[in-house]
């Protein structure tokens, strides 16, 4: 790539100098308000000289909404390093109607500085940002869901919210077409909901209809995808993956191999010269179009992939599809040898019926770690060369920077890495959520990853878990004078609700004391650390058991928004189901002979279900071994009508007993502790059988 300035516009250094005063003179100086009656003085509207909006992309599988955006200029930009720079913001929407009506779903910014070493001539810094998205999904079966995104690029002045059509004075707007992943886990009732089956009554008294199932992703062999593909796809593309395989495997690549490997497929003559390219890939199923750093912590390479037709890619939205990896480097010593490897991201991509002219336009994203290279910003700014390698099906590997893909292309940009001890862009972010670290709570459901522990004690919880009870919110402070809101809705929709619950905080010296927001703006103020140690920002005392939306909104001293953070949330708030009975003999709180086999069932199920146990009381006046049901305790849900267990009384002493079965669930509980309890028992009475003689 050879990035080229904007040269069709015009620098305008005093409206850029004097821009927030000369809003302020006359809110509409650059004739950018539409029908405003207030008369513009300088008709300028998506002036690109100093930044541009250059690409929108999203992945799908994380619900990550991507810009990269292109800083031009060397100058322009506020002030050095050292100075508080100047904000470009970004606002993003969805149109759910091919651009009819959009939503708006949030603001995000980054910080720029003038930055001249390093980007002189026709050089130009690349920034990212994103904004975490939730856009409803459908079942596979219904095809590709594919929805508009607008994001609109605004230096120095938030674009208003609810406001898609608003037009920035400096920046721009740019909209692409995008898809939604599909439901990867249903439940058994919305199956029949979908089928339009009605069950019987019977049925669903013996079928639990809010078990989650995992839907099936087949992986197409290469043979149905010939069938699939037929005159269409050429064989060296849907074969790729196994070409691949034979090219770098042991034996070397040969024509017999590849006919022994792939009975009865024809390849084009010229496959070898197709399958090793010396120039650059194949860009005609899909393009790397972006790439740019989000500074926001933690630093985030973002790409832009651009899928331009309808199949070749292993299969629709029922299928595994087929990945687009982009593998990262970087210049470190500035040599052009891009010698370290920073990683690779990729996304999964499928065939889609009726693909728009422009695409569909995706996003990777890799979170690196940049730390060792950050300077103090006296000592000048780290401008680091970046490639990236767009390669479908299979990665680069990390040691081969120069490779050239069989399909997709190489980048290559600028980027900036943050000076120490700056701020990475006002913005309000969440960092635990129910106790929780944010990064160990899945995006797609809303529960925690396997690897999840409680963030003030380590204690492993596991994955899975919803959350129940007091949901608290902790972050990192913005400097005293910013406030935020927090707000919370359904995943399914409806109206955002804010979060007012009055907070105890905790100060560094061990007190505490009452915070509350305010009553006309439902935004608290951001404290101290010293005054607010422990980071609390909400206290959600939630309710029900759906997936909800938490959403941290940030204010700068003004009152203007500059940050929107979110995080998809599964709530649990009932109990497990718990119940035991006797059936044998004569029942519930009957009596016993000593020696006699006590039978009957017990109920334990929950939709998230950690374990059962089965106990006798009193404990400890029997001998070892002896008072042990059978089963005693299990992880899995028995049958709605109950599993059997049962108690042999042999060796035990004539007393009164209770049968107890105990189910907890893997709720986090008040962001705390981990289980919704649920206790049921049955009583019983053991005779000792008097010896005769």
């Amino acid at each position: 790539m050879s990035p080229t300035k904007r040269v069709a516009a015009q620098p305008f250094t005093h409206e850029r100098t004097h821009f927030k005063t000369l809003l302020l003179s006359n809110p509409n100086y650059f004739g950018n308000l539409g029908t405003s009656a207030i008369q513009p003085v300088l008709q300028m509207t998506e002036n690109t000289y100093y930044e541009e909006l250059g690409c929108v992309g999203y992945q799908p599988q994380q619900r990550k909404l991507e810009a990269v955006v292109y800083v031009y200029q060397t100058s322009g930009y506020g002030s050095g390093l050292c100075g508080a720079g100047s904000t470009e913001y970004l606002r993003f929407y969805l149109s759910f109607d091919n651009g009819s009506t959009w939503q708006d779903q949030g603001l995000t910014s980054f910080q720029a500085w003038n930055i001249p070493e390093g980007t002189e001539g026709e050089r130009r810094l690349e920034y990212a940002a994103q904004l975490s998205v939730n856009p409803a999904s459908l079942w596979c079966f219904s095809g590709a869901k594919l929805i508009q995104v607008r994001a609109i690029l605004s230096w120095n002045a938030p674009p208003p919210a609810n406001q898609p059509n608003w037009i920035p004075p400096w920046g721009n707007r740019r909209d692409a077409t995008i898809q939604v992943e599909p439901r990867r886990l249903v439940f058994i009732g919305d199956m029949f909901d979908a089928l339009k089956v009605k069950l019987p009554a019977q049925f669903k008294q013996v079928i639990d209809l809010e078990q989650p199932v995992s839907t099936k992703q087949a992986t197409l062999t290469p043979s149905a995808l010939a069938s699939l593909y037929k005159d269409t796809v050429p064989s060296h593309r849907f074969a790729y993956p196994q070409l691949h395989a034979i090219a770098k495997g042991p034996a070397g690549f040969s024509p017999d191999l590849v006919a022994q490997t792939l009975p009865g497929m024809k390849f084009d003559v010229n496959l070898v010269e197709l399958l090793f390219p010396k120039a650059d890939g194949d860009i005609s199923f899909e393009e790397l179009t972006c790439i740019g750093l989000d500074p926001n912590s933690p630093d985030t390479l973002v790409g832009v992939v651009k899928i331009k037709r309808s199949s070749g890619y292993s299969g629709g939205p029922c299928t595994s599809g087929s990945g687009e990896f982009v593998s990262w480097w970087a210049d470190t010593d500035n040599n052009g040898s891009f010698d370290t490897f920073l990683g690779t991201a990729s996304v999964q991509v499928y065939d889609i019926a009726g693909i728009p002219a422009d695409g569909v336009h995706y996003a990777v994203r890799l979170p690196v770690d940049l730390s060792k290279y950050r300077k103090l910003c006296h000592e000048g700014p780290v401008v680091l060369p970046i490639r990236a390698i767009l390669s479908w099906s299979t990665a680069v590997p990390g040691h081969a920077p120069d490779t050239v893909p069989v399909w997709g292309n190489r980048e290559q940009t600028l980027i900036h890495v943050t000076p120490t001890g700056v701020v990475h862009g006002p913005a309000g972010k969440i960092a635990i959520l129910g106790g929780i670290p944010v990064s160990m709570i899945s995006d797609a459901t809303g529960m925690t990853t396997p690897d999840a522990v409680f963030a003030l004690n380590n204690a492993a919880v596991g994955a899975d878990c919803p959350f129940g009870a007091a949901v608290t919110l902790q972050g990192a402070p913005l400097p005293v004078g910013y406030s935020y809101k927090v707000e919370v809705r359904p995943e399914v929709g409806g109206v955002s609700a804010p979060v007012l619950t009055e907070l105890t905080l905790t100060r560094d010296d061990g007190t505490t004391y009452k915070h509350n927001a305010n009553p006309v703006t439902q935004r608290f103020s951001y404290q101290s650390f010293e005054n607010n140690v422990n980071g609390l920002l909400a206290h959600w005392d939630s309710s029900g058991d759906e997936r909800w939306i938490v959403t941290l909104s940030a204010y700068d001293p003004g009152g203007v928004l500059i940050s929107v953070d979110s995080q998809l949330i599964q709530l649990d708030n009932t109990a497990p189901t718990a119940d035991i009975d006797i059936t044998s003999g004569s029942g519930n709180c009957g009596k016993f002979p000593s020696g006699s086999t006590l039978s009957g069932t017990f109920v334990a199920r929950d939709d998230h279900l950690l374990s059962w146990s089965i106990g006798i009381k009193p404990t400890g006046i029997n001998d070892p071994g002896e008072g042990i049901t059978t089963p005693s305790a299990g992880f899995l849900n028995t049958a709605v009508a109950g599993d059997a267990w049962t108690l042999d009384t042999t060796g035990m002493k004539g007393c009164g007993y209770v049968a107890e079965v105990g189910v907890v669930d893997r709720t986090i509980v008040a962001s705390q502790s981990q289980g919704w309890p649920r206790v049921a028992d049955v009583g019983f009475c053991l005779e000792e059988v008097p010896v005769i003689g």
